[in-house]
């Protein structure tokens, strides 16, 4: 647990540092250590335990690991050693102690490097470590998480002896007539709170729960000032160039450790990046590449021919394809969001698809993809009617521990860990269940999403795409058949009314407009499928199905000029239900009767489809 990175301070003794208020603001942790050990025989203690932590000494803030600092409490408050166990490396001692401690420990039979087989041999290790004469210690028992977790009954055999002796300890101390006796107080350091059992812990006075936070933005800025010199030109920069690499660094580390962000150092010190190219190495640190699909040639050639790719595939919605490469424009040159402090954080772009059913969303969203990433597979797609039910965000995030599948994780974050670099789309959001909206707005607000294992993702490399149909049912049900929109609508008026539906329903039935608030004016608005548009995307199908045929079985379909017009009028006769009940009804009218004529028929090189003729709502094909 010991780190070797520190920044010695001055010559002030740990007793005045520990003891003065002032200067960069002490952790919470800290001061509930340094109040408390005296007076609680245990401390279950979680959260950021392999990091490096602030000291303010009289000329310089020293960076001290969580042993070198709880060493310092301990030895203010004259505590005689500072005990380890683990499973690894048995009983330790930390390193500054004396000779005093190997002493005392052989007079109870123990020596440094031994460990307890069973939870038997551990009680009685933690009995004689706790109860030293030659004056109290701290005993800390690290990665307690794992200990004996192949035991039916794991620690509590070790829980139930350790709280029977903190008990009466704590009624000794508490007779007047008696003199208070020291407690030799041992530190559980736990994974997750949730780790010790309930009994042991809920209603505990002998026991106080303690969180290691992160570090705050002063922590981040006072320890980016260690490192400055690390990077190419860090020696090189005045005052004002200092202060503002400063600033940046200890705000875009958010949510990074201090050895973390050593790291980052360490990793431009090796590729010699300056002290501008900051956000480069705190991206890479975080993907885990320099590679930046961004940023490529590639990419911001197909940039240049983006209307053109966009359109061919998607047909009939040229407003909704020239506001979305608005937004596209502004995520590739790295601008979005730009009007915020917490820009590098958040996602490239987001979108908010909305409009009738089958209008061509989520295919837009494979296109974008296609186009920004050349492949379809960079398009993570999540279907929220999926996710109606509230625990199904376990699916998203992971299990919970304890429960079946949380080892895996969850997997909204291991797709991310996967592909950093993709378009992340939410179809039809609104099926989703309330309580994911808040992992929505971690992902637009922070660009980055935690699962119950503790791993974080990134989204500040992704395109983030809701798509929704809200708005086109109204709350007058008497007209127009409940409908919102109508396809007699021009797009203007299709724009405004789903608009305002979008934010009507954030901000008044989900009472979340904060969520609306950070999608902002990225509502993209579709328009119904049209008479034109819909011949086009007839056509564009039967392409796909003719050709598929073709690769299948070597077979070259003709279809006669009367038959083609007969199977446009039957598929493309109600444009309501959009392009998707154009090819549902080319399914019908067209593909079955297909496979029944060339499974009959088995033709070697070439049919003619002659004629299609709908008898009792069967279709049939008149071919040779």
């Amino acid at each position: 647990m010991e780190s070797k990175l520190t920044v010695v301070d001055g010559p002030e003794t740990d007793e005045t540092r520990l003891s003065r208020a002032g200067g960069l603001a002490v952790p919470v942790w800290f001061d509930e250590l340094n109040s408390g050990l005296s007076i609680r025989p245990h401390f279950a203690i979680s959260g950021n335990l392999r990091d490096l932590y602030p000291l303010d000494g009289s000329t310089k803030v020293a960076f001290l690991s969580f042993e070198q600092i709880l060493w310092r409490i301990a030895r203010a408050q004259k505590y005689g050693a500072l005990f380890f166990y683990d499973l690894d490396g048995g009983l330790r001692l930390h390193s500054e102690c004396d000779d005093r401690a190997v002493s005392a420990i052989a007079k109870r039979g123990l020596e440094l490097g031994q460990r307890a087989a069973t939870p038997a041999a551990f009680a009685e290790l933690h009995r004689s470590i706790t109860t030293l004469d030659a004056f109290p210690v701290v005993f800390v028992i690290d990665y307690t998480s794992h200990l004996f977790e192949t035991r039916p009954h794991g620690m509590s055999e070790v829980l139930v002896e350790a709280d029977r002796a903190a008990r009466q300890m704590m009624i000794a101390a508490g007779r007047a007539e008696q003199a208070a006796v020291p407690f030799s107080p041992t530190l559980w350091l736990v994974d997750k709170p949730g780790d010790l059992p309930e009994w042991f812990v809920v209603g505990n006075d002998a026991l106080r729960e303690v969180s290691v936070e992160l570090p705050n933005l002063e922590d981040r800025y006072a320890f980016a000032k260690t490192l400055i010199a690390k990077f190419a030109d860090g020696a090189r920069l005045d005052d004002t160039q200092s202060v503002t690499f400063l600033e940046q660094f200890a705000l875009e580390s958010d949510g990074m450790t201090l050895v973390g962000m050593n790291l980052v150092a360490r990793l431009a010190e090796n590729e010699g990046l300056t002290c501008s190219e900051i956000s480069e190495a705190i991206r890479t640190h975080r993907l885990g590449t320099r590679r930046n699909p961004w940023r490529s040639p590639v990419m911001r050639s197909r940039m240049l021919r983006a209307e053109e790719i966009l359109t061919n595939r998607i047909k009939g919605q040229d407003k909704a394809i020239e506001k979305t490469l608005e937004i596209l424009l502004r995520s590739v040159v790295g601008l979005s969001g730009s009007q915020t402090s917490s820009r590098h954080n958040r996602p490239r772009g987001v979108l908010f698809f909305a409009g009738p059913t089958g209008v061509g969303k989520t295919e837009l969203a494979k296109a974008i993809t296609e186009l920004l990433f050349g492949d379809d597979a960079a398009c993570q797609r999540f279907d929220m009617s999926e996710f109606m039910e509230e625990d199904s965000i376990n699916r998203l995030i992971g299990a919970p521990p304890g429960h079946t599948g949380h080892e895996r994780g969850g997997e909204l974050v291991n797709a991310m860990h996967k592909r950093p670099f993709s378009v992340v789309l939410f179809d039809e959001v609104e099926k989703a269940h309330p309580r994911i909206l808040d992992t929505f707005l971690q992902i637009i607000d922070e660009g980055r999403l935690t699962d119950s294992r503790g791993s974080t993702a990134y989204f500040s490399e992704a395109l983030v795409i809701f798509t929704s149909n809200i708005g086109m049912i109204g709350k007058d049900h008497s007209q127009n058949l409940g409908m919102n929109i109508m396809p007699s609508d021009q797009y203007v008026e299709i724009e405004r009314k789903i608009v305002e539906a979008v934010r009507g329903y954030f901000r008044y039935e989900l009472e979340r407009p904060e969520l609306m608030n950070r999608i902002g004016r990225n509502i993209v608005t579709f328009d119904f499928i049209r008479g034109g548009t819909a011949s086009l995307i007839f056509s564009a199908i039967m392409g796909r199905v003719l050709e598929t045929v073709r690769a299948e079985h070597g077979v070259d379909i003709e279809i006669a000029p009367d038959a083609l017009r007969d199977l446009r009028r039957l598929c493309i006769s109600d444009w309501f239900e959009g392009g998707r009940g154009i090819a549902n009804r080319i399914e019908s009218h067209f593909i079955n009767p297909l496979s029944r004529e060339l499974f009959n028929r088995q033709p070697e090189h070439r049919m003619i489809v002659r004629s299609v003729l709908e008898v009792e709502g069967k279709t049939q094909l008149d071919c040779g």
